[in-house]
């Protein structure tokens, strides 16, 4: 199974689904509380619920995250392609 990405955007703005992290543009606490729940770039982060705040999936834990710090939050979202052949 290959993964194939489309264009970043920020998490704010983002549906239902797998993204991979990109960068942030946060700083001081923003930074800091961020990098304490586990949002860091090159991370896998599921996003399963759409409300304020948004409900992550980061590995084996669910994370509340305001919509102001997800903003802050640019990812890539990452498909799964069921065959190579199917393109």
């Amino acid at each position: 199974m290959s993964v194939v990405q489309a264009p970043a955007t920020t998490l704010a703005h983002a549906r239902s689904g797998r993204y991979r992290c990109e960068k942030m543009r946060a700083s001081g606490q923003n930074a800091v509380r961020l990098k304490r729940l586990g949002v860091c770039e090159g991370r896998v982060i599921e996003l399963v619920g759409q409300g304020d705040p948004m409900v992550l999936r980061l590995g084996e834990s669910r994370v509340g995250l305001s919509r102001q710090l997800a903003a802050l939050v640019f990812v890539e979202r990452l498909h799964e392609a069921s065959s190579p052949l199917m393109a």
